[in-house]
């Protein structure tokens, strides 16, 4: 069932579900108005219950195909906070705007140059794309905010991101983070300082802004601190270690990646050296985790393989063909980083200090 929170008028006027009237008021407008999808026309019901809050619905089954996601509370509920946001902020803001040259709903248009689409329901990454690609045609930006069902907890954690939610990444001069939205408690929450760890699993920064302090364009988190950095890298290190003991336990080691890898570098694969499996950003234009491809990149450089001819190799998989030129980067850096790292190894050895050192190196790349 489709609901929103426009409807057109039989004058053809736009009625929105604001929060302007109150429950009383609307049965009695409901009374003596009907009341029409604004895209496809369908006669709509103007619904007034005690729990969610009041919204219109199709009358019939409906193949009006104009909107991202099917309505629930939190969707609705969202939507409206989000419009009382941006009023209170005095900026031009329609709810759930039809633009009919892409035949596209926008959940909240502001100013008529930033298409706001709180997504709460999971959404196929080609229409993502889509959709986004669609407002850019008219020169619209495209702000992908991810609704929550529960509040986050705001730490530096592991994070279990969906495919889609990845693609609603939005990235700055400062950082790359996610936006979401909490309605229940009208906050703002970040992911932010994101490193990818393997398949669907991230480690990053969450942190939160109630709507009375955010700002317009959206507030952008901060870098880490080396404190903070060092947290991400401790991690890191026990991610690898639980990896490390899963390929231990490999009924084959001929046939593990990983063991051959420590056999042909001569390395003690229950132990090895700390510049392996160090978090490093965009490594998710590689599908393997961050110590197996590492090895790969050591193991490379040690034979005298580019990094290049390593990628076209097929050795270290692309998680999209597209991303060969920023594998390239990715690896040659993290080769720089582990030549300064063993030289250094015999000396006041300090991890931190180099990895963090690259970090920020990365950030600076982002600005230019």
């Amino acid at each position: 069932m489709i609901t929103i929170l426009v409807a057109k008028t039989r004058q053809q006027e736009l009625f929105y579900l604001t929060g302007k009237h109150a429950r009383a008021e609307l049965k009695e407008i409901r009374l003596r108005e009907k009341f029409f999808c604004p895209s496809c026309k369908a006669p709509l019901l103007l619904k007034i219950g005690e729990i969610n809050i009041p919204h219109f619905a199709h009358q019939t089954r409906s193949d009006c195909d104009h909107f991202s996601e099917p309505e629930s509370s939190l969707h609705l509920q969202g939507k409206l906070l989000l419009y009382q946001f941006f009023q209170r902020l005095d900026l031009k803001v329609e709810l759930e705007s039809y633009i009919p040259q892409i035949r596209q709903r926008a959940d909240l248009l502001v100013n008529g140059q930033f298409a706001i689409e709180f997504q709460c329901s999971t959404i196929p990454v080609p229409l993502l794309k889509q959709r986004s690609e669609g407002y850019r045609k008219l020169n619209i930006r495209a702000i992908w905010i991810k609704g929550l069902k529960a509040p986050c907890r705001e730490e530096i954690g592991m994070l279990h991101l969906k495919t889609h939610e990845v693609e609603m990444r939005r990235s700055t001069e400062q950082v790359s983070f996610l936006l979401l939205f909490y309605p229940p408690s009208n906050r703002f929450y970040y992911h932010s300082n994101l490193f990818y760890v393997s398949t669907n699993r991230w480690v990053g920064k969450t942190k939160s802004i109630g709507t009375n302090k955010q700002v317009f364009p959206f507030a952008v988190p901060k870098a880490l601190t080396k404190e903070e950095f060092n947290v991400v890298l401790g991690i890191f290190r026990n991610a690898r270690q639980q990896y490390i003991r899963s390929q231990l336990y490999f009924d084959n080691r001929i046939k593990s990646l990983y063991c051959r890898l420590c056999y042909e570098l001569r390395l003690d694969m229950t132990n090895l050296p700390a510049w392996f499996g160090i978090p490093i950003l965009g490594a998710e234009c590689l599908k393997q985790p961050a110590v197996l491809w590492q090895l790969q990149a050591v193991a490379g450089w040690e034979k005298g393989i580019s990094v290049d001819m390593l990628i076209a190799s097929g050795k270290l998989v692309l998680s999209n063909p597209a991303r060969a030129t920023q594998a390239t980067v990715l690896v040659s850096d993290y080769l720089a980083l582990y030549l300064i790292s063993k030289d250094h190894s015999s000396k006041d050895f300090k991890l931190l200090d180099i990895a963090y050192d690259n970090y920020c190196k990365s950030l600076r790349k982002l600005r230019k």
